[in-house]
């Protein structure tokens, strides 16, 4: 860390992360409001029943369902609002990947009952903002530490590996480009996928998915040619460093897209726990100069074709076995 101040970053953004975390495990506030059409509200539930007010009044206008030409499969769901009264009113709308944000409170479109919407409220005044602040640290670390002339990645790659490097992480991202566009391929995607964050968070992450699988394809040539073990842990190293970023990009951006539909950038969702899982089994294997086991090829090799079963289950095995919010995916 005192010779790369990008990996000092890195491990810092994960101190924050925490840190925001657990501010907003007790600081945050969060309920519903239920609003009738025509109806002046004031006050707020909270998930335990406390009513509290509302940082203005809020009378809603209109609530339309907007549904794709010639089917009636849901598109969006729109709510439009009026804040204040009188000369001081001003609209607010507020729709699926579109919060409503007013004197620090969130409103999140949650529901609805007829003409009538329900919306999410979230006061969370400290801890978005700190967890955020990590996010943007740790990106920078990253970019930073694959910049480095001396970093383990930079050493990896002096390897020189002819063309399967780059061919592999050329097959790697038209794979992650095939798989995201037969999956997205449909008109009439769910309103919560209607995001332009979608591609930016499943993108990287499926490059990740093949990259790890490319990794345990050359653990087992490397168990299998002893001779040439230790050479094939580097290319495993060149392909896992980037690897490793891109899950954690895409585990950003799914936070941060997840704040901004759901409320809450982290929910402990089956889907989101074991793409956290897979990124710490992952991220040990980068930590060598620290952790004896992994300078020792057969083990490095054997640990990476072990950790393909949590890609596996994350992909596969969360949406069989568990479900939750992502069981769409």
């Amino acid at each position: 860390m005192r010779k790369n101040p990008s990996i000092l970053l890195i491990h810092i953004s994960l101190a924050i992360i925490l840190a925001g975390g657990i501010i907003s495990f007790f600081c945050r506030r969060d309920g519903q409001v239920r609003l009738d059409p025509g109806v002046t509200v004031s006050q707020w539930v909270m998930g335990d029943g406390t009513v509290r007010e509302l940082p203005e009044l809020m009378t809603l206008q209109e609530f339309v369902i907007e549904r794709y030409p010639g089917s009636e499969v849901h598109k969006d769901y729109r709510s439009v609002i009026t804040l204040g009264t009188g000369s001081d009113a001003r609209p607010l709308a507020i729709s699926m990947n579109h919060i409503g944000k007013v004197n620090g409170y969130r409103f999140y479109q949650s529901g609805y009952d007829r003409d009538s919407t329900i919306l999410m409220v979230v006061r969370d005044p400290w801890g978005v903002g700190v967890t955020y602040a990590g996010y943007i640290l740790m990106l920078i670390g990253m970019i930073g530490f694959l910049l480095w002339k001396e970093s383990g990645w930079r050493e990896a790659l002096s390897q020189r590996f002819p063309l399967i490097l780059p061919s592999g992480f050329l097959v790697a991202v038209l794979a992650a480009l095939i798989y995201f566009l037969t999956r997205s391929g449909s008109s009439q995607p769910l309103p919560v996928l209607r995001s332009p964050l979608l591609p930016v968070h499943v993108i990287p992450i499926m490059i990740s998915y093949f990259l790890f699988a490319a990794v345990a394809v050359v653990g087992i040539i490397g168990l299998c040619r002893k001779d040439s073990a230790q050479r094939l842990r580097h290319l495993s190293l060149a392909i896992l460093y980037p690897a490793v970023f891109l899950l954690a990009f895409g585990t950003i951006v799914g936070a941060v897209w997840a704040n901004n539909s759901w409320g809450s950038y982290w929910s402990w969702d089956p889907k989101e726990t074991w793409a956290l899982i897979t990124l710490l089994v992952y991220a040990a294997t980068l930590h060598g100069s620290r952790i004896k086991a992994f300078r020792n090829p057969r083990f490095f090799h054997l640990y990476c074709i072990l950790a393909i079963l949590c890609v596996l289950f994350t992909y596969f095995g969360v949406n069989l076995l568990l479900g939750g919010m992502h069981s769409y995916s």
